[in-house]
């Protein structure tokens, strides 16, 4: 069954606020206040607005201590812009006549109106009551001064239509672009299995694992690969990006308002001095466990991220800078530590991992420049994959990763692809309509993060960003689950650079030696 289309067509304002003066007024002065309020208020709440649509005061009395009125709105001049309007023309005006001004507001009511259609009820910030109405829905907000000045109703009521437009929108995209010829199948089991059984990688935690050999050698064989060929005949230079994120830095990046649940902080001691944590070293020693519990009230408030994405430092590197066009696309890649995601119940193996090694591709320059180096990109790694590795690959248009990491729903002006994910053929789970792993993926972020991140052009032309990721550990996981374990059937570029190595074998470790009876002494 259709779902019902949601439809927003207007909203209604009504905030009641207490204007606190800053002297008491005296003999005639509430008069002549009042008069003045009368007289001026309609006439600054009308800049700006549609004629006929003007803020309108409800209801508006004057004391000696204060300023009191409620005023109307619809969405354009809103009710509570209006009362900080009141608040400057007072000030304005009968500061310099009457030694007069308002030393604060006292938000006594605030209500929004969404008239619409099936619209929904959903969780908003500072909301004190909602209710249903005839007509859609009405919220009654907890606002303060500061919250006024900071914007905050209008990031409520903004918020409020994503959350309805999102529910609107419905599933992502996913749409096949190219695939490889199909492959013969040479190995037809999970390789995750095997790789705990031989020993080539041990649990450390959930989502966390020892690489050891030669696993490690595999995962940097592929990765030099990749550089090699999808990175280095595109002229992309390796840096070392920081791996702590600024929450600052999260928040331009979208990721504290679209994704907080998926990634990890980090908070620092709450002071350098071995004599502060005394009583928690005591109780670890007392109790012989880590007591995460006492712990945490030794501890800061979270300053940091761990890096979700690892790219996140690269437009704080532009930020608040101005770059120059007329000089060649900027292409970094990094690939110095991991990338970390709070998987909880979705952990899998060695496909989805808590803690990750990653190649990220970043670069920026002039749109049309940003495009081609997406798609060239997209080129590499598909030669790459299908000639090179003999992987049964495909490409596929998809909804921008970054757009949903950084809560936003949709961008309908741009005719340009914003991501293609690369996937790899799992033969093992046998369908392939549906059974492929997404092993990389290249994107065109338009201008979105110049603008988050205030990166300006000297000539003021336009700037676009771009990003491509690489989980390492899938490229190895699809590998293996075409090719298998036996190096001897590996393509020809990857036994040419194949090690020796010596693996870890314990007498309990690893599995397979549990198997075998001890060598004897």
């Amino acid at each position: 069954m259709e779902e019902k289309q949601i439809v927003v067509k207007d909203l209604r304002l009504m905030v009641s606020a207490d204007l606190y003066l800053s002297r008491e007024l005296r003999g005639d002065e509430v008069e002549r206040v009042a008069e003045y309020a009368v007289s001026s208020f309609p006439r600054v709440f009308a800049r700006g607005a549609v004629k006929g649509e003007e803020p309108k005061i409800v209801e508006l009395t004057v004391t000696r201590e204060r300023v009191s009125v409620t005023v109307e709105s619809g969405r354009r001049v809103r009710a509570h812009e209006a009362v900080k309007r009141a608040r400057k023309v007072l000030g304005d005006e009968l500061g310099p006549k009457m030694g007069l001004g308002v030393r604060g507001i006292n938000v006594k009511s605030f209500q929004v109106a969404f008239i619409g259609e099936n619209l929904r009820e959903v969780r908003l910030p500072f909301v004190r009551k909602v209710e249903k109405t005839g007509e859609g829905l009405k919220y009654w907000l907890e606002v303060d001064e500061s919250g006024l000045y900071a914007q905050v109703p209008d990031r409520i009521i903004s918020l409020f239509l994503e959350k309805q437009e999102a529910r609107a929108i419905g599933r992502e995209v996913h749409r096949v672009v190219w695939r490889s010829s199909e492959k013969p199948v040479k190995y037809a089991s999970d390789p995750g299995l095997l790789l705990e059984e031989e020993g080539w990688v041990k649990r450390f935690h959930p989502g966390i694992w020892y690489y050891l050999q030669p696993y490690t050698s595999l995962l940097r064989i592929l990765e030099e690969m990749i550089i090699e060929k999808v990175a280095k005949p595109l002229g992309f230079q390796e840096v070392v990006l920081p791996k702590l994120i600024p929450l600052e830095v999260a928040r331009k990046k979208g990721h504290l308002s679209g994704i907080p649940s998926e990634m990890l902080y980090v908070c620092e001691p709450g002071s350098r001095e071995p004599s502060y944590f005394e009583d928690y070293t005591d109780l670890v020693k007392v109790f012989n466990e880590p007591k995460p519990e006492i712990l945490k009230t030794f501890l800061k408030e979270p300053a940091y991220t761990l890096p979700y994405a690892q790219c996140e430092p690269f437009y704080e590197l532009f930020a608040g800078e101005t770059v120059n066009l007329d000089n060649p696309p900027v292409r970094l890649y990094d690939r110095s530590g991991f990338s970390f995601r709070h998987e909880a119940g979705g952990l899998r193996s060695l496909e989805r991992l808590t803690a990750f090694t990653r190649i990220e591709i970043v670069y920026l320059g002039r749109p049309e420049e940003v495009v081609e180096i997406r798609d060239r990109l997209v080129e590499n790694y598909l030669r790459l994959l299908d000639k090179t590795l003999d992987i049964e690959v495909r490409s596929a248009e998809v909804t921008p990763v970054w757009m949903a990491h950084a809560g936003v729903i949709k961008d309908v002006s741009r005719n340009i692809a914003a991501t293609f994910d690369i996937e790899a053929y799992l033969p093992f789970r046998g369908d392939r309509e549906s059974e492929w792993l997404e092993i990389a993926n290249a994107s065109v972020h338009y201008d979105k993060y110049v603008d988050w991140f205030n990166i300006k052009e000297r000539k003021g032309r336009e700037v676009w960003t771009g990003c491509s990721g690489n989980g390492l550990e899938r490229w190895v996981y699809a590998f293996l689950a075409r090719h298998g374990f036996n190096a001897e059937d590996w393509p020809v570029e990857v036994k040419r650079r194949w090690p020796d190595f010596k693996p870890v074998i314990m007498d309990t470790w690893p599995p397979r030696a549990l198997k075998k009876p001890p060598e004897s002494s």
